[in-house]
């Protein structure tokens, strides 16, 4: 299904804020010496968008998956993650 240019664009900028807040919670939570599991629950817990619109809480969980990558975490396990596209 061909999705406009403009909702394309909106869905990115979520995913990097979501990204950024992501990795804020990380590096203090590093800093605070816990543990990589205690680090994705306190990802979870500053979730702004848990209870909003489905696609906020896909670009949070594409942000989720990204940054569990990039900052070594462990792979998130809850089962309405969305599929990469």
């Amino acid at each position: 299904m061909y999705k406009p240019r403009q909702e394309h664009s909106l869905r990115n900028e979520h995913v990097g804020q979501a990204y950024m807040l992501m990795l804020d919670v990380c590096e203090n939570c590093g800093k605070a010496g816990m543990s990589p599991e205690d680090i994705l629950v306190e990802i979870e817990r500053v979730n702004p968008w848990r209870s909003s619109h489905e696609w906020l809480q896909q670009a949070w969980d594409i942000a989720l998956r990204e940054i569990s990558k990039d900052c070594g975490l462990p792979h998130p396990r809850r089962e309405h993650l969305s599929e990469p596209a």
